[in-house]
């Protein structure tokens, strides 16, 4: 049986973070949205990757083996329509099962384990379709003949979701899932070293290489990864993400995705917020998160007003942004890549140039 993930796509409701990669690239807890998806999947032949925007970087990522699998390419435009893709492969699954999935979304194991082991089987959340199927040779011969894929879609089984599925359509999407996957840690793993004076409780993961410094109280669950030093006088509360290399020296951070190599070595807040790899806060950055009538957050997606269903909704920064002193940033704006802001300034809208 092969496994054929579609990772073309552009994302761009999910901009900022997916400006300058695609969704299945994204990290999850130390490990990209692929690797987790894939690393999921059991009795696997082979591999097939469809890429298109940034395909390079999952290439780089995942090479020619995955799992000691063989793993494959085929490079095909963003726009290109999935029947077209499902052509492109069709003969090296010729008279096979496949499991197709598109890795704009985050899968549960449990779940992708049901659906394989269920031929003509799809994954559905209420009367939504999660994008993961089990297609058997007569199903792939019939869109290969042209029968459009949603009918042959709505004749397949329907195994509901049992333990978790994300969308990664909204850059909050992506900060649920990893809340969903930090609230999964159980007791403490230690492999760096934490100073006297430090203060860890609750379930939490430090990587190899993390120094957390004296005086820093740290509140899992929470998932700190290698090589990043926190504190002295960090908080970090629970549902906190803490990816490679980042450096933290008075912040406050709580229900946050902090990406690699990010830096804040002064007074400065983020809360319900994803903020991209190489950035700086510059001293006294606060992000706020919460309306004072405690309604839903709206914000804009492609011009467009979105409900995000959320009452706490911070800032979501892409890479290589930085902050001056004194920056006040609106409850869910966004910053573009390399954008910055000046001293002083209130973020009221959306930076995007």
């Amino acid at each position: 049986m092969k496994l054929v993930c579609y990772a073309a796509g552009k994302s761009i409701e999910c901009h900022p973070h997916t400006v300058n990669r695609p969704a299945a690239m994204l990290s999850l807890l130390g490990q990209s949205v692929i690797e987790h998806n894939l690393s999921a999947v059991s009795n696997i032949d082979e591999y097939i990757i469809i890429t298109g925007f940034e395909g390079g970087k999952i290439v780089e990522a995942l090479g020619s083996e995955f799992q000691g699998k063989p793993v494959s390419y085929l490079e095909v435009s963003p726009e290109a329509p999935l029947p077209d893709c499902f052509r492109l492969f069709s003969e090296r699954t010729k008279d096979q099962t496949i499991i197709f999935m598109i890795c704009e979304s985050v899968f549960s194991p449990v779940d992708i384990a049901r659906v394989a082991n269920n031929p003509g089987s799809r994954l559905m959340k209420d009367q939504q379709a999660c994008c993961l199927l089990h297609l058997t040779a007569a199903q792939l011969a019939l869109i290969n003949a042209g029968e459009p894929l949603q009918n042959i879609a709505a004749d397949m089984e329907q195994i509901q979701v049992q333990d978790y599925w994300h969308s990664l359509k909204y850059p909050w999407n992506y900060l649920e899932a990893n809340v969903e996957l930090v609230r999964r840690l159980t007791g403490q793993e230690i492999k760096g070293k934490v100073e006297s004076g430090a203060s860890i409780s609750g379930p939490v993961y430090i990587g190899p290489g993390t120094v957390i410094k004296p005086f820093t109280c740290i509140e899992g669950p929470a998932f700190i990864d290698a090589n990043c030093t926190i504190g002295p006088f960090a908080y970090i509360r629970k549902d906190t993400v803490i990816c490679q290399k980042v450096q933290l020296g008075r912040m406050e951070v709580f229900d946050s995705v902090l990406m690699d190599g990010f830096t804040s070595k002064h007074v400065s807040y983020a809360a319900h917020s994803v903020i991209g790899a190489n950035g700086n806060f510059g001293a006294g950055t606060i992000t706020a998160d919460y309306r004072h009538d405690g309604g839903n957050h709206i914000t804009l997606v492609n011009g467009e007003k979105v409900n995000t269903g959320r009452r706490k909704l911070g800032a979501f920064l892409g890479d290589k942004v930085h902050t001056a002193i004194g920056t006040l940033i609106y409850p869910g704006r966004k910053m573009w890549p390399g954008t910055s802001t000046l001293p002083g300034e209130v973020l009221q809208k959306d930076r995007t140039e």
